[in-house]
């Protein structure tokens, strides 16, 4: 199954066995707290792995004027987003590489679908997959409180 939303997910646990779940935006290095509590922990009780559809956002923390699908960006979202920039940059990386990372350093993302509409994109998505990118950055996401406290980084 593929949803925009925890719940389904959640209620697809308590009726079925699903080997495999679609998650396309509850989880990003922007927004990732409610999965982080409710989500990650029942599919690992469940046994069951997550893809990520939507590590971007659906293009916000490329750019776009659009967060998970709407164009209305959540109060704070934008400075955010750029925040983690500012810091991605001062570690020589970006913020769409960190994002990549982020989710694929959760336990229950077996892949991501990250997106992409040009070859170019295809060929960053994959350096963005083999960057070492400093634990100092994590550490310094998080001292800022950009990223949740009980969210995995990458080592």
């Amino acid at each position: 199954m593929g949803v925009n939303k925890i719940e389904p997910i959640l209620d697809c646990l308590d009726s079925a066995d699903p080997d495999i779940c679609l998650s396309a935006t509850q989880y990003s290095i922007l927004e990732h707290e409610d999965a982080v509590d409710r989500l990650l922990p029942a599919v690992k009780k469940a046994g069951v792995k997550l893809v990520s559809g939507a590590g971007y956002n659906s293009g916000f923390i490329a750019g776009r004027d659009r967060f998970n699908y709407v164009d209305v960006i959540p109060k704070g979202m934008t400075e955010k987003r750029n925040r983690i920039n500012e810091i991605a940059k001062k570690y020589n990386t970006n913020i769409l590489h960190a994002a990549l990372q982020f989710v694929l350093a959760a336990d229950e993302f077996a892949a991501i679908i990250p997106g992409a509409s040009k070859p170019e994109q295809v060929e960053d998505n994959v350096k963005a997959l083999n960057e070492k990118i400093s634990v100092d950055f994590w550490k310094e996401l998080r001292s800022e409180g950009l990223i949740y406290e009980k969210a995995q980084v990458p080592n």
